[in-house]
């Protein structure tokens, strides 16, 4: 009789165990799609598609043969017809695409568009904020996983702060490409690892000039940057103007200024055009 009711009580806990996972198991599985669903929510849709085909992290094909380039994030490069491609940025960019696949195909490549307040880019891609029918939000969902950086073009600027926040959890957590060299925040003092392409500098503005076209800031002898006027009434001017001896940080695509280096005959000199002061903030920290 001992064995039988050890044995009962035994059976009677593994049915209690079992019943247990399983209910946490679809607690889980529900309740994880509405909380990515509440991070950067529509405040609308335009209109429903369905995706046809994945180029990159940041641009996919609908099944109408249009082009959509997601707004407000970038990922990193997989294809160059103009350079060659670090293998740890291609192998970066690679899972980006894998991930937003992924997500696409937990819902049988079903959309929703949002469209920006500038619709079309100069290639003629529809530039869009995209979510599932659930209405979690992809470029949210691939910044928060270290896949993709916030990036705000203007107009277009709707979800920045929104995007900006979930960047900042992943970059914290060091997560994606944020253990990338090419990520990581660079000294003014270190211009030797500096590449082209994206790059995150952080250094004291030595000289802020106006002309009628641009608002130039310069750091040192190698780096300056670039407010055209097209994007003045983005940016506070009586900022950019007291912006000399003041540290800041700046993020952006890095460029040879092939000019300015041909005249120095010493070193390359770089250049960022900034466009959006998400771009460009001053550095109050005393690291």
């Amino acid at each position: 009789m001992v064995r039988a009711n050890n044995s009962n009580q035994l059976i009677h806990l593994l049915k209690k165990a079992l019943f247990f996972s399983a209910f946490f198991y679809v607690l889980g599985f529900f309740c994880a799609p509405v909380a990515l669903a509440r991070d950067c929510p529509p405040q609308w849709i335009d209109e429903a598609a369905r995706v046809n085909y994945v180029y990159d992290g940041d641009t996919l094909q609908l099944e109408s043969g249009r082009k959509v380039r997601l707004l407000g994030i970038d990922t990193p490069e997989i294809h160059s017809r103009k350079h060659a491609i670090p293998a740890d940025i291609k192998a970066s960019g690679q899972r980006a695409r894998s991930a937003l696949q992924s997500m696409l195909n937990s819902a049988s490549g079903k959309i929703q568009l949002a469209y920006g307040q500038q619709r079309f880019d100069r290639y003629g891609r529809a530039l869009a904020h995209v979510f599932l029918p659930d209405g979690s939000n992809l470029q949210a969902g691939l910044i928060a996983q270290g896949y993709a950086v916030a990036f705000t073009t203007p107009p277009n600027d709707r979800m920045s702060d929104c995007y900006r926040q979930q960047e900042i959890a992943a970059r914290n957590a060091q997560l994606g490409i944020w253990q990338l060299p090419q990520y990581q925040l660079q000294s003014i003092h270190q211009p030797e690892l500096w590449h082209t392409g994206f790059q995150r500098i952080q250094g004291k503005v030595t000289e802020v000039t106006k002309t009628a076209s641009r608002i130039r800031l310069r750091m040192g002898d190698r780096l300056e940057i670039n407010i055209y006027k097209n994007d003045w009434s983005n940016f506070s001017l009586h900022w950019l103007n007291g912006l000399q001896n003041k540290t800041i940080r700046v993020r952006g695509w890095l460029s040879v200024n092939r000019k300015q280096s041909a005249s120095s005959q010493r070193r390359p000199v770089y250049r960022i055009n900034v466009r959006h002061p998400d771009a460009m903030t001053e550095d109050t920290s005393t690291k």
